[in-house]
């Protein structure tokens, strides 16, 4: 039943890109300020952030135990499916691709420094200063985005079920909703949840690419515990797309920033979703 959810759920984000209508948080930030009289919603507090996340997990757990348990398979489908759909990632992100796109197409250099700044999650008004930066911090935010919209949630709802995929999304709003000044422990949780889905994606990214490239640079940095998500991923991504771009030696790449490139880019990464899928289909079938 999980495949099913993750097909239609994906079918819904394509359909509609933008899910505001299941993806409303101002009951977390209620439940962050209720902690917060309490003195427990500090980033610092390990009980305030295991507070934080086990709440909602057991409520969620409870619900759907007690939809199981009296026979409500229909009404545990949709609550699953609803849940998905929240634990997706916010924004219109074909919208925002396309603006940066259109702006590469003019050479407008300025309008995509503002533009690429909104796929940044570390500078959300961005820290490019020059066209390569502009270049790296791209092939870094915007895989990223993609990532943490659609992989990793696909990933741990697939692996755990509702409840996992959630308590992602509640780790990366706890950042993106800024709703605490020392967010270190999130951060860190949240690097943990994505060791193993970012990995398997660059060895996917593989696959569907250049596999040389992509699976040595991931190869080289796969056991590391200082690299962040995005750096990996963007590092994965450049080795992927050498075949498409241009040829280079072994950590060097000579991709262009352009509309093609952010193109290809995109194309990559379906291809990826559409690998993943069909691994999943065939473990569902073997299952």
């Amino acid at each position: 039943m999980n495949f099913l959810i993750v097909l239609l759920a994906i079918i819904l984000l394509e359909a509609y890109s933008e899910l505001g209508f299941v993806q409303r948080d101002n009951w977390l930030r209620r439940w962050h300020a209720g902690l917060s009289k309490l003195g427990l919603a500090s980033g610092s507090s390990a009980l305030g952030m295991v507070l934080f996340l086990a709440v909602p997990l057991l409520v969620l757990y409870l619900l759907l135990s007690t939809l199981s348990q009296q026979g409500l398979g229909l009404f545990v489908f949709l609550l699953e499916l609803a849940v998905l759909l929240y634990a997706l990632g916010r924004g219109n992100l074909d919208t925002q691709i396309a603006l940066l796109t259109s702006d590469l197409e003019r050479d407008d250099l300025q309008a995509a420094f503002h533009d690429a700044a909104i796929f940044n999650t570390a500078y959300p008004e961005g820290s490019a200063d020059s066209a390569e930066d502009l270049k790296n911090e791209v092939f870094a935010a915007l895989p990223y985005r993609i990532f943490e919209r659609s992989f990793v949630v696909i990933f741990w709802f697939f692996l755990l079920g509702a409840p996992a995929a959630l308590a992602y999304r509640l780790l990366a709003l706890h950042g993106d909703l800024r709703l605490d000044s020392d967010d270190s422990r999130a951060v860190k949780w949240l690097w943990l949840m994505e060791w193993l889905p970012v990995r398997l994606l660059g060895i996917t990214l593989g696959l569907v690419g250049n596999f040389s490239q992509a699976a040595g640079l991931t190869r080289q940095l796969i056991f590391s515990r200082s690299i962040g998500t995005d750096e990996l991923l963007g590092q994965a991504i450049k080795g992927a797309l050498q075949d498409e771009e241009g040829s280079g030696h072994a950590g060097e790449t000579s991709i262009q920033l352009n509309a093609q490139a952010i193109s290809n880019l995109v194309a990559l990464l379906g291809r990826a979703m559409t690998a993943w899928l069909v691994a999943i289909a065939i473990l569902v079938i073997l299952s």
